[in-house]
C-alpha cells in the first residue's frame, strides 16, 4: 500500500475537521485532504513544527519502527490520544478499528529524518555491541556518543536501573514509566548543585580521578569494576563491553560543581571518607594478585566481602585468572597452609598447621598474614595480598583493576608463558596457528574480558549461602 492509498482508505470524512484545527485552514473533502497530507510527509524537513512536538514516547515509537518495514508498509499501534497526541491529532496514525491505530512507514522514515536532522535522534547509534571489536585507535570515534543527545545515552539502561538510580540519589521522579525516569535521570545528572551531593556517594579515590578526569576533559573510562559506583549513580553509562562514557553535558556541568564545598563536606564526614551510610553497607578487602616467576607484569585486583571462606576466594581467584580449575590449589605462607579440597589432607611437617579452605574465613588470616602464596597445581604461583580495606553497597566480589595477560593454562607453567606470547603475537610465526589453536582451547583471550567476569562473579554470589567445595557442584560456576 503507498502513501495516497493509505490516506484514501483510513481517513474518514469527520476527519476533515481536526485537518481543519490543526492546519487552520479549510478542506472541503477528503481528496483535497490526502493530497495536502501526501504534500505534507513529502515535505517534513527539521523545521517543521511536528518535530519539536512529538513526545518521547511518540519519538521512541518512530525509533522503533523505522527499521521494521511490513509486506504492506503499514504500522498498527494504539489508537491512543494519551499516548501518541501528535501522531493522531496530526493524522500520522488514523483509526483502524476495535482501538487499533494505522501509520504508513514513508512517514515513520519521513520522521525519523527530521529527528535526526533535529538532534532529537542521535545521528549515530548510542551502544556498540558486545561483540563489536573497539581497537584503541578507534576509541576516538566514542565522541559521537557521548556528545550525542543524552536521553539516548540514558535510555540504554533499563528502566529498573534507572528508578534504583533515582532511588538511590533520593529523587522521586513524577510518575512511572521509563520516560518519566529519563526525564528527571538527565536533569539531576546535569544540575551542578546536584551533582555535590551525587559526588559525595564516591570512594575517594574514585573521586579523585573523576575529578581529574573532568579536570583534563576525559569522557572515555574503562569497564573496570573501579568505577563501579560512578556507573551505579549514573555519571557513568556503559556504552561497551570495555568501556564506559560520560556524557558531555554531564562533564560540563561537573566542571562548575564548586569542588571546594564538596571536599569541605568530605572533611566534615559527610563524604567519602567518612560517611559509611554513603560508603556501602559490607566490608571487603582490596586484594592484589600478581603471577610470580615471571619477568613481567602481571596482575588483578580484586574486592572481595570480608567473611569469605577461602573456598570462595579460590573461585574469585580462578575467575580472575581466567583459569578453569584443572589443577588442585592451595594457599601458604610460612607454616600455614590452606587446601582447596578434603583430598588434598595429607601429613605434613611437625609445626605445619593445615587448614581446609571451605572451614577457614579469609579475615582472621588476613590479620596475621598480609601476604599469602595461591598455588595452581606446578603451572603457577601467586603472590596474594591484601592491600586494603573498604565498604561495598553489595556483598559481590569483584575486579576493580587488571594488567598484563592471560596467564595460559596448560603450557608447562609459567616459565614457557614468555616464550608461548612471543609467537601469539607473531602471525607469521611457524607455530602460531598450532600455538593459537591449543590456547583458544584453554582460558587464552586476545583481551582481557573483565566485564564479562564480573558478572559471572555476580551470577555466582549472589545467592544467600557460603560456596564450599560440598555444595560447589550445586552452583552455576
Amino acid at each position: 500500500m503507498d502513501l495516497h492509498q493509505f490516506f484514501t482508505h483510513f481517513l474518514e470524512e469527520n476527519e476533515l475537521v481536526r485537518a481543519n484545527l490543526i492546519n487552520d485552514r479549510q478542506f472541503d473533502t477528503k481528496a483535497a485532504l490526502v493530497q495536502f497530507k501526501e504534500a505534507e510527509v513529502a515535505g517534513l524537513d527539521a523545521d517543521s513544527v511536528v518535530a519539536g512536538m512529538l513526545s518521547m514516547t511518540e519519538v521512541e515509537l518512530i525509533s522503533h519502527l523505522v527499521d521494521m518495514e511490513t509486506d504492506d508498509r503499514l504500522h498498527y499501534v494504539a489508537y491512543d490520544v494519551r499516548q501518541y497526541p501528535v501522531l493522531i491529532d496530526y493524522q500520522y496514525v488514523l483509526e483502524a478499528g476495535d482501538g487499533t491505530g494505522a501509520i504508513h512507514h514513508d512517514i515513520i522514515r519521513a520522521l525519523h529524518g527530521i529527528l535526526k536532522e533535529s538532534g532529537t535522534l542521535p545521528a549515530y547509534p548510542m551502544y556498540i555491541h558486545k561483540d563489536d571489536p573497539l581497537d584503541p585507535e578507534e576509541i576516538s570515534q566514542l565522541h559521537h556518543i557521548y556528545k550525542g543527545p543524552i536521553y539516548w545515552l540514558y535510555d540504554n539502561l533499563t528502566w529498573r536501573t534507572l528508578r534504583a538510580m533515582l532511588k538511590r540519589l533520593n529523587v522521586e521522579p513524577d510518575g512511572h514509566q521509563k520516560e518519566d525516569y529519563l526525564r528527571h535521570m538527565t536533569s539531576v545528572i546535569t544540575h551542578p548543585k546536584y551533582l555535590e551531593g551525587i559526588l559525595l556517594q564516591l570512594g575517594p579515590e574514585e573521586y579523585a580521578s573523576i575529578r581529574e578526569n573532568v579536570e583534563k576533559s576525559f569522557n572515555v573510562y574503562e569497564a573496570s569494576s573501579r568505577w563501579e559506583t560512578a556507573k551505579e549513580i549514573g555519571l557513568l553509562v556503559k556504552i561497551h563491553a570495555d568501556h564506559y562514557v560520560m556524557h558531555e553535558d554531564v562533564r560540563r556541568a561537573l566542571e562548575q560543581v564548586d569542588f571546594h564545598a564538596v571536599e569541605t563536606k568530605v572533611r566534615q564526614g559527610l563524604g567519602p571518607a567518612g560517611n559509611k551510610s554513603q560508603g556501602g553497607d559490607y566490608n571487603a578487602h582490596i586484594i592484589r594478585l600478581t603471577v610470580e616467576d615471571i619477568d613481567f607484569e602481571i596482575t588483578r585486583t580484586i574486592i572481595v566481602p570480608a567473611g569469605i571462606n577461602f573456598f570462595e576466594l579460590h573461585l574469585i581467584i580462578q575467575k580472575a585468572m581466567g583459569w578453569q580449575q584443572k589443577h588442585d590449589a592451595m594457599f601458604r605462607s610460612g607454616n600455614l597452609v590452606i587446601v582447596e579440597r578434603m583430598n588434598q589432607v595429607e601429613g605434613r611437617s611437625e609445626g605445619t598447621m593445615e587448614l581446609l579452605s571451605s572451614f577457614t574465613q579469609i579475615d582472621g588470616v588476613f590479620d596475621q598474614h598480609e601476604v599469602l602464596e595461591y598455588m595452581y597445581g606446578a603451572s603457577y604461583r601467586l603472590k596474594v595480598l591484601a592491600e586494603n580495606t573498604t565498604n561495598i553497597h553489595r556483598r559481590i566480589p569483584g575486579i576493580r583493576d587488571y594488567a598484563g595477560p592471560a596467564p595460559i593454562e596448560n603450557i608447562g607453567g609459567a616459565g614457557n608463558l614468555a616464550g608461548v606470547l612471543e609467537i601469539l603475537g607473531d602471525p607469521r610465526h611457524p607455530e602460531y596457528a598450532r600455538t593459537y589453536e591449543k590456547v583458544r582451547a584453554t582460558n587464552f583471550r586476545e583481551r582481557y574480558p573483565i566485564t564479562a567476569i564480573n558478572n559471572q562473579l555476580e551470577k555466582l554470589f549472589r545467592k544467600s549461602h557460603p560456596i564450599t567445595e560440598f555444595n560447589s557442584d550445586e552452583t552455576d560456576m
